[in-house]
């Protein structure tokens, strides 16, 4: 098995949320808990990016291509598996796919017009758009969108849309919750 690691984004303001999307509480686990598990239950090791006790941002503000540039000056991993901690309704099964596709072809994988989760490889070529990227009075943009043109990352088609649905605002999460309960 690859080195891949499991990687939370966890580091967002939760502006729209007014309150801390990774502490809200799925069921029973709060959803950074929740995150954790689904990619624990991959045989993932996980770290988390931002939040009170995950890797800090080397470039405060700068979104998931910065948390992604932080964890990687701090650990070494081959590949990354990258979930934000705000989709309650993900599943191993979404994650799976990701990760069994992205170990096969080697490019970072995503799902059709949704960029996380994300299976992303850790090659010369991530660590330099990276670094351009980061590199002060850069003009490249930093978007995952960019990021996986540039890095020829696939776009797999989503059975499950539902999965990858992101509650940022309160209302979002209602929604959720009661998706939930149909569920449970």
């Amino acid at each position: 098995m690859s080195n891949c690691r499991g990687l939370i984004l966890a580091g967002g303001l939760s502006t729209r949320m007014g309150s801390d999307k990774a502490a809200l509480r799925r069921n029973h686990q709060t959803m950074k808990d929740f995150s954790q598990a689904l990619l624990s239950a991959l045989g993932l090791d996980v770290v988390v990016a931002g939040g009170a006790s995950g890797i800090p941002d080397l470039i405060p503000g700068a979104g998931p291509l910065a948390a992604i540039y932080s964890v990687l000056h701090t650990i070494k991993p081959s590949a990354l598996l990258v979930l934000p901690v705000d989709m309650p309704l993900l599943t191993t099964t979404v994650l799976g796919v990701l990760l069994e596709e992205g170990e096969k072809v080697g490019v970072p994988v995503c799902y059709e017009d949704c960029y996380l989760p994300l299976y992303l490889p850790v090659t010369q070529s991530l660590r330099d758009y990276l670094d351009m990227a980061f590199t002060e009075g850069s003009d490249q943009p930093r978007s995952l969108k960019r990021m996986l043109v540039a890095l020829n990352g696939r776009q797999l088609p989503i059975a499950d849309a539902d999965a990858l649905l992101n509650a940022n605002t309160p209302e979002e999460w209602q929604r959720v919750v009661q998706m939930l309960d149909g569920i449970d």
